[in-house]
């Protein structure tokens, strides 16, 4: 490479920084906390990027033509060859694995392609017999970027792309710059794999690697910032759960006193009801008194479920039984058969995977789809479909049921699941059942989400249970 000795040395020294820039990037990035599934692969990146920008550095070393003996510039050329194999060895892995987390399948292709091209590599030096051994590092190295280099920033390059295709409804920016340094990376692929060292570009190659590698470094650092994006929002959704679950339990106790104070009175009313039914001179009373008496006694059923119900919600977190492996299938046939008195007019239309358990409770369950149904029914007083649909989604159970009534308004889906909270007219509902589903889900380890459907017609109720 015919250039001055300080342009080379400042070539080399950005275009090793900014490899070491990116593994220094990577290892600060505190991953502890993300549920990105790729995130215990960056170590192999870092591995990478380290070993590259020292390969650079020594490659630097050997362009400038050190005034050293013979023997020490073959060592370094070796030196840096070897690191060269290292980091594009850690790079296929890397991609590799970036593939089989994105599909398992390909992991094995892949992974034999990869296995190929190593040992084609090592068969091509090892067949190689110059008697310059100068002349023989030159024909490996140039091996080694055509069959190693360059096939591994492709499957790398590729994974983020894919990746970033996959990430675009989690985070569109997260995606973008995912996809950035896909294509970053087939570029220096390019450039680094299938250009010779010393070719001039307009300008010589190893300006365009050291810019190519700097647009890897870019979009690398900006997309690891979603690492951190996705702490902070776990984070703040912790401490929202954590408020949220001491309110509700300080509702459950105050609840739970309620229900007690009102259920001794109750009990003591219906007492003297059913005595009053059985003396003979009531039953001798006009119409009119009995009908107040009838009254009366609705109201008091209607007071003795609304303390069931505080009883219910306040011991709805509670786990006093052993989970179970519970299918799924029969715990919403159960709870559609328990409502079935309000069934006339409505119709189950269930869509779930073979074999679709959790662990949990069964009564408990069977409540919640019971809760979920009978509030589908009251969205739709006409009657009309309710549709269960159950998948497996990674490491999640996930069911959803849809109804086909008015829907929530959006400023009331954050308020549904708060205790007494309620759409209906006054003494029509007491705004418990969506709490004690909420409750119910939380005692599963699970998650619960109201949306409204797409085109505005009905609800749809999110269940995440964790997979056994």
């Amino acid at each position: 490479m015919a250039l001055h000795p300080f342009l080379i040395f400042l070539i080399y020294l950005f275009y090793g920084a900014a490899f070491l820039a990116i593994g220094a990037a990577i290892t600060s990035r505190r991953k502890t906390f993300t549920n990105l599934r790729i995130a215990g692969l960056f170590w192999l990146l870092a591995v990478f990027a380290f070993s590259h920008a020292f390969h650079e550095w020594l490659e630097m070393f050997r362009h400038l033509e050190l005034p050293v003996g013979g023997e020490f510039s073959l060592w370094l050329r070796k030196g840096s060859l070897l690191l060269a194999f290292l980091s594009f060895f850690f790079l296929f892995l890397f991609g590799v694995s970036l593939h089989g987390v994105l599909d398992r399948r390909t992991r094995v292709w892949f992974g034999v392609l990869a296995g190929i091209l190593v040992v084609l590599f090592v068969l091509l030096a090892m067949g190689r017999h110059p008697d310059d051994g100068t002349a023989w590092l030159r024909l490996v190295e140039y091996d080694l970027r055509r069959l190693i280099g360059f096939p591994a920033t492709f499957v790398t390059g590729s994974g983020f792309l894919l990746y970033a295709r996959r990430l675009r409804g989690l985070s569109a920016r997260g995606a973008g710059n995912f996809a950035g340094a896909g294509f970053a990376f087939m570029l220096y692929g390019v450039l680094t794999g299938l250009i010779p060292s010393g070719t001039m570009l307009l300008v010589p190659v190893e300006i365009w690697r050291g810019l190519a590698a700097f647009f890897i470094l870019h979009f690398i650092m900006y997309a690891l910032d979603l690492f951190l994006d996705e702490r902070e929002a776990m984070i703040a959704e912790r401490l929202k759960a954590a408020a949220r679950s001491e309110k509700l339990s300080a509702v459950g106790r105050l609840a739970a006193g309620v229900a007690h104070e009102i259920n001794n009175p109750l009990a003591s009313v219906s007492l003297q009801l059913e005595l009053l039914h059985k003396d003979p001179a009531v039953a001798a009373l006009p119409d009119k008194v009995m009908n107040r008496l009838q009254t009366i006694e609705r109201n008091i059923d209607k007071s003795a479920r609304i303390a069931r119900e505080l009883l219910t919600f306040a011991g709805g977190r509670q786990l006093a039984e052993r989970p179970e492996s519970v299918d799924l299938a029969r715990t919403i046939a159960g709870a559609w058969q328990l409502a079935a008195h309000r069934a006339e007019g409505y119709r189950l239309q269930s869509d779930l995977a073979a074999g679709l358990t959790i662990d949990g409770l069964p009564l408990k369950l069977e409540e919640l789809f019971l809760n979920l149904f009978l509030n589908a029914m009251d969205a739709m007083p006409g009657g009309g479909l309710i549709e269960v649909l159950g998948r497996r989604e990674q490491d999640w159970v996930v069911v959803r049921v849809r109804d086909h009534g008015a829907g929530i308004a959006p400023e009331q889906l954050n308020l549904v699941l708060e205790p007494f909270f309620t759409t209906k007219e006054i003494g029509e509902g007491t705004g418990l059942g969506l709490a004690i589903c909420y409750g119910i889900m939380e005692l599963h380890g699970g998650t619960i989400e109201m949306a409204a459907r797409r085109g505005g017609v009905g609800t749809e109720v999110t269940l995440a249970f964790p997979r056994r």
